[in-house]
């Protein structure tokens, strides 16, 4: 005996149905990284947003900041960040910044900022409950 099932997928549909699980999903990673950002005045904290978008056959979800600075944050500066080198002036012979409590504050060099990778570890942490989120 043999059975013939025949099946009309609907690509529109299916199509809508995978990016409203995207966008759920970076929706609550954007929620948790807003949670893990770490907070000066809140304007970091402020601007991450999530979004999605169709390219071709793909739905691709993206959880960003448009603040230029947010990278530095995230990846880390000087022999923390991405280049492993202290932070040296380029056109004078010190650094100069002013600090809150110290004043005006003057350097040679600088170690850097330590990454606080809250992109990354509101990702591996939404990723960590993926299964529960997802409707089959």
């Amino acid at each position: 005996m043999s059975v013939r099932v025949e099946v009309d997928l609907n690509e529109a549909a299916i199509a809508e149905l995978i990016a409203g699980v995207v966008g759920e999903v970076t929706a609550e990673v954007a929620a948790v990284a807003q949670r893990r950002c770490p907070v000066d005045d809140g304007t970091l904290r402020a601007s991450i947003r999530s979004r999605v978008s169709r390219r071709g056959g793909e739905v691709i979800g993206e959880v960003y900041s448009d603040l230029e600075y947010a990278a530095y944050v995230h990846q880390g500066t000087g022999i923390y960040g991405p280049s492993h080198r202290p932070i040296r002036p380029v056109r004078a012979r010190v650094l100069s910044w002013q600090q809150a409590g110290a004043g005006r504050v003057f350097a040679r060099e600088v170690r850097g900022a330590r990454p606080q990778p809250f992109l990354a570890d509101a990702l591996a942490e939404v990723v960590g409950h993926i299964d529960r989120a997802v409707r089959y």
